[in-house]
């Protein structure tokens, strides 16, 4: 698996993508306008594929412990159902997440120090975060991020919950760190740094540990504490998640490989991420709630998704829906892909007049420039590119799969 900051660039890339999109007023296309046939063999795919492909059993044990990553996400609360004031979700955070060494490490070590985690989470399998802000500017923000740790068994689970909690912060030489509690769960293991305005903790239920990290990065350049306003979302967080995890199965460690890779059948019509695009956020598969962690803005993109009846979001080398039916795909896609003054027209790709691209001119930094989406029956789809071409190839393919696997 190749590591680069690829996916970083197009995950960041995608959030600007819908959230100018959704803010466009008026779209002007005609989606009631007969789409043309297409004659797959004169489409330009380049090297792409573009027949579906059959994923079969897990390659290794990464796979799927990734794949329970991914089930535990759909059942995870977003940040905004906890405190709905965290309505901004940073772009290019870390989902799904094995060992520090094993994958890009969860954003709990964007505070917490990585050095021991291998050691001090023996039995962990894998977990997932869920990151939210009330404000994409940090400084005027403060900050949640919550993560379930799925262990093997309840002691190993209960055993890292204590180990993890003596990890060192960041800047901890600087700024102290000291033991702390929550009034709600004295069960938990609580650690707060005052100067830096962030309170982190561990508690284990079952075979899960939920770490919730709140910081007050506004408090922490105004000079102020507010122990009591981290400690009540804190708690806020581990009621929300214990709530949610009741809804979730954890496989058995020894069934893990038994477990199919893709159960509903959408990344083996999804276009496979090529080597040299990132693995930041691992390809995989979310139901409606699950994939509402990726989006900056989850509210407003809940809307659109629910009114297109999405029910099931493939990423892998793009993003690709399921929608209710194909009128609903088309809306969807009509949504997504309007111009507005950062967004301008490109051309489609050769021989598929009906898919749009866009061209992204705007003040974001590493946002990818070019966007390509299509619909075929109920599934939309869209790619992004640094080259129109690729964009255009990759949509293409796309396209050629979708027909393909009738």
């Amino acid at each position: 698996m190749q590591l680069t900051a690829r996916s970083h660039r197009f995950r960041a890339g995608v959030a600007i993508l819908f959230t100018c999109a959704l803010a466009a007023v008026g779209c002007g296309s005609d989606s009631e306008a007969a789409e043309p046939a297409v004659d797959l063999a004169q489409l330009d795919v380049g090297g792409y594929a573009t027949l579906p492909r059959e994923l079969g059993a897990p390659k290794n044990k990464d796979v799927p412990r990734f794949v329970e990553a991914q089930r535990l996400g759909n059942v995870m609360p977003l940040p905004v159902e906890i405190d709905p004031n965290l309505v901004y979700q940073p772009p290019g955070t870390v989902r799904p997440f094995l060992l520090p060494d094993e994958s890009h490490p969860s954003p709990i070590h964007r505070w917490i120090k990585e050095d021991n985690f291998a050691n001090d989470a023996k039995g962990f399998i894998s977990g997932f975060s869920a990151t939210g802000s009330s404000n994409k500017v940090n400084s005027l923000a403060y900050t949640l991020s919550t993560s379930v740790l799925i262990f093997s068994d309840a002691k190993s689970a209960t055993e890292a919950a204590a180990n993890l909690s003596r990890a060192g912060f960041y800047e901890d030489d600087k700024y102290p760190v000291e033991p702390a509690k929550l009034a709600e769960y004295p069960e938990a293991h609580v650690r707060y740094q005052p100067g830096m305005q962030v309170l982190a903790s561990w508690l284990a239920t079952d075979e899960f540990v939920i770490v919730t990290i709140a910081s007050n990065w506004m408090n922490k350049v105004l000079g102020e504490s507010d122990l009591p306003g981290l400690s009540a979302l804190s708690e806020k967080a581990i009621a929300a998640t214990n709530t949610s995890l009741e809804k979730f199965e954890p496989t058995p460690p020894d069934k893990m490989m038994e477990n199919s890779i893709d159960p509903d059948g959408m990344r083996s019509i999804s276009l496979r991420r090529p080597e040299g695009d990132s693995f930041l956020n691992v390809p995989g598969t979310y139901d409606l709630h699950g994939s509402l962690h990726f989006p900056t803005d989850p509210v407003q993109r809940r809307q659109e998704l629910e009114e297109a009846g999405v029910d099931r979001v493939a990423y892998d080398a793009g993003e690709l829906y399921r929608t209710a039916d194909a009128e609903s795909a088309r809306e969807l896609m009509e949504k997504s892909s309007e111009l507005n003054r950062f967004f301008r027209s490109a051309d489609s790709p050769k021989g598929l007049p009906q898919a749009t691209c866009t061209e992204y001119k705007g003040p974001a930094q590493g946002a990818i420039r070019f966007y390509c989406h299509v619909t075929y029956d109920r599934y939309y789809a869209f790619m992004g590119a640094e080259q129109l071409l690729d964009a255009q190839q990759r949509i293409s393919a796309q396209y050629a799969i979708l027909a393909n696997s009738e």
